[in-house]
């Protein structure tokens, strides 16, 4: 969850059209005369402001930022960084992961992500109801989608990879679905536990990934 905020960029041009007015005109009008001065100052300001507002205009960009947890609570503050780590584990797995429905729910989680760090930021009381999310769910997911992005980019891969595929491929959506009932949960103060599903697809991809070791 990076935070987006916007920057004027002033341009320097403005200014050294006015030091080129000041240098033009200066040799044309008396500036050992007050009227001069006045007048070489009053051109110069004019095309200062004119070739700002007209042809130099400031710009504005955006620049992604990391988000600033300050709920007060150092451990919830470290907990809702490394979370926000994840989530970007998350999506630069995503970046590879070829498999659109698997993509996707990847996206579902970032979103559910994201919203629940934002939340619990702004309400940390509600930390309570998700510590499971924090360090279980979120972790595990990108445990899986890593798991899912090296063994579809290898070139050749056996049945042990051809299951543990299939296995996050079925089951991508739970998660996701995990991700967005503890968005839920957050609101509607229901109890989050549907770590069985979860904990199956776990335990049978340490399996087979010990069979690599």
């Amino acid at each position: 969850m990076k935070q987006i905020t916007e920057k004027r960029i002033k341009s320097p041009m403005p200014a050294y059209t006015a030091a080129a007015c000041i240098i033009v005109f200066g040799l044309i009008f008396p500036l050992y005369r007050m009227y001069g001065i006045v007048l070489v100052a009053f051109i110069a300001a004019a095309a200062y402001f004119l070739s700002r507002k007209y042809f130099f205009k400031d710009k504005t960009v955006q620049e992604e930022s990391e988000p600033v947890f300050r709920t007060g609570i150092a451990e919830l503050d470290e907990s809702l960084e490394q979370a926000n780590v994840l989530i970007e584990q998350l999506r630069r797995a995503n970046i590879s992961i070829k498999n659109s429905a698997v993509s996707a729910h990847i996206d579902r989680m970032t979103r559910s992500g994201d919203a629940i760090l934002a939340e619990l930021n702004a309400h940390p009381e509600k930390a309570r109801k998700l510590r499971r999310f924090l360090t279980y769910y979120l972790p595990t997911a990108v445990k899986f989608m890593q798991t899912y992005a090296e063994h579809e980019a290898a070139p050749t891969g056996g049945e042990n990879s051809a299951e543990i595929m299939r296995g996050i491929e079925n089951n991508s959506e739970t998660i996701a679905k995990a991700f967005e009932t503890s968005l839920d949960s957050l609101y509607a103060g229901e109890a989050l536990d549907i770590s069985s599903d979860i904990d199956v697809l776990n335990g049978m991809v340490n399996a087979k990934m010990s069979m690599f070791e």
